[in-house]
């Protein structure tokens, strides 16, 4: 049968239900490690923080890898993306936020012992938190 039969998601119906924050995790690991305690980035003040040449540039490639797979939503006020991954867990993508030049992804985790909930924040190496 067509695409009609999978409900219009096509091959990507498939991959949608088979990722999972873990695996996504993994296979990135080698470009934004995760700490033992399950935590990307570099401990801020209340959010993780990833120190980097370009943020916006490193915050799309950051939710792409770990946002693959999944299920990518609009978000309805207009200034981000969601996806919403195989295993529940929902990804949060904002390039603009309150925080001036500094992109921030939220993770909502579903069901993986070895990865927390967590906001990070993409800033420039030279920023000062002071």
């Amino acid at each position: 049968m067509g695409a009609g039969f999978h409900g219009g998601f096509g091959t990507t119906h498939g991959v949608y239900h088979q990722s999972s924050i873990d695996n996504n995790a993994n296979s990135m690991k080698t470009i934004y490690p995760l700490t033992k305690s399950g935590y990307f980035g570099e401990k801020g003040k209340n959010c993780r923080i990833v120190l980097t040449d370009s943020p916006q540039v490193t915050s799309v490639d950051f939710y792409n890898r770990l946002s693959n797979g999944g299920k990518k939503i609009p978000l309805k006020n207009g200034k981000g993306m969601m996806t919403v991954l195989g295993d529940g867990t929902r990804i949060v993508h904002r390039l603009i936020t309150k925080t001036k030049d500094s992109p921030a992804v939220e993770i909502a985790i579903s069901g993986s012992p070895s990865i927390k909930n967590q906001k990070i924040h993409f800033v420039y190496k030279e920023y000062n938190y002071d």
